[in-house]
């Protein structure tokens, strides 16, 4: 009996460390979207929320639409209300439990998007996967080189 649950132990312990060490397998994205063609913009232009509101947002076709007739890899003209959204899929997410605001680190802490999301303005095509693990000892790294709060009700639930 003890033998099994040893080994129900062990192999609870080698899945767990499985998926909190390993990267998330890279996923694919609906358009082959190409950021360093879009490098005299700032961030802010298509991704409104991050200078002001806590989460930064994904681009829909309307805010393509504000510059393009029609959108690269897609069937249909991007008029805005026709366009059917696109479904991209987010890959970096921040924990439930902690309160992130990309408005407080953009805006009040004059922080570069690289900060987190790395080189992605040279990027030719879309993110599969977050180009960091969002843990809290990346977080505390970085609070401490820019001499930011380290208190943990700042950020925890």
């Amino acid at each position: 009996m003890f033998r099994y649950v040893g080994a129900a132990v062990v192999t609870g312990l080698v899945a767990t460390a499985w998926i909190v060490v390993l990267p998330p397998s890279p996923v694919g994205q609906p358009i082959a979207f190409p950021h360093a063609r879009h490098q005299g913009l700032t961030c802010t232009v298509c991704h409104r929320g991050a200078a002001t509101t806590a989460r930064a947002g994904i681009p829909g076709a309307a805010v393509c639409a504000k510059c393009h007739s029609t959108i690269p890899g897609r069937a249909t003209t991007a008029t805005a209300g026709r366009e059917p959204p696109i479904a991209w899929v987010q890959v970096t997410h921040v924990p439930d439990h902690v309160m992130f605001s990309h408005r407080r680190h953009v805006t009040i802490a004059k922080l570069d998007c690289e900060s987190c999301h790395g080189r992605i303005r040279d990027r030719t095509a879309p993110l599969g996967a977050a180009p960091m693990r969002l843990e809290m000892k990346t977080c505390l790294s970085c609070h401490s080189r820019e001499g930011a709060a380290e208190d943990c009700a700042a950020c925890h639930r």
